[in-house]
């Protein structure tokens, strides 16, 4: 469940955002986190071998050996697990690809670098969907308030990647104005991820809707006929 707003309660011209919910608590002990973890890893193999509709308090109760009551001491929701196993995602990843983009061969170049990045950021959106198609959509279109600074953002450093693979490839780019190229690159990619997951999600698992937005990205960026 998701915490809303009355509709008759907000002034005219106001918006209506609905909040995923989040976990109620974080765990301080080392019992009580290695009982989270527990959990969220039952949850994550319910969801990825039997899907969404297998997954109960009972069910996730069965399989984590956690009772109920302790699960509904940090989880208010199922939806708030899920919610917390997407971050676990998404923080996975960040730190993966910040690593990979440091370990493109001396070869590479800035559409490796796109090609890298997007493909990764697709396929996270094709993993979330395929878990729940739903709280997906709440979920990304939170993180897109997020990234428009509409609501609160999250402690995780977005441009860090973006910015990472600017600096990586300095060299190709035309935009004589570095923050500008980054600005752009940051706002693009997240953005045009989301749209597809959320409007065309069969487009997620075709590799030319990565070369798509990279070559489009990259004629953007750098100079003309400079694509590998």
């Amino acid at each position: 469940m998701s915490r809303t707003v009355d509709m008759h309660a907000l002034p005219e011209g106001r918006l209506l955002i609905e909040i995923p919910e989040t976990q109620r608590k974080q765990p301080r002990q080392a019992r009580s986190i290695a009982m989270v973890e527990a959990l969220k890893q039952a949850a994550v193999q319910i969801l990825e071998d039997e899907g969404r509709d297998a997954l109960s308090l009972s069910r996730l109760s069965e399989y984590s050996g956690v009772s109920v009551s302790s699960i509904y001491e940090y989880f208010p929701t199922l939806d708030s697990l899920i919610s917390s196993i997407f971050d676990d995602y998404r923080k996975h990843q960040h730190a993966k690809l910040l690593e990979d983009i440091g370990n493109l061969p001396a070869t590479s170049t800035l559409y490796d670098g796109l090609l890298l990045m997007l493909r990764t950021f697709l396929r996270l959106r094709r993993k979330q969907w395929l878990i729940d198609r739903v709280f997906s959509a709440k979920y990304l279109h939170y993180s897109e308030l997020q990234r428009m600074d509409i609501v609160k953002p999250d402690s995780l450093p977005q441009s860090e990647l973006t910015s990472a693979l600017m600096q990586r490839f300095s060299t190709e780019l035309a935009v004589q104005d570095a923050e500008k190229a980054l600005f752009i690159a940051y706002h693009a990619i997240p953005a045009l991820t989301r749209v597809v997951a959320l409007e065309r999600p069969e487009y997620l698992e075709q590799d030319d809707t990565a070369q798509m937005i990279a070559r489009m990205l990259h004629a953007l960026l750098c100079k003309p006929n400079t694509l590998p």
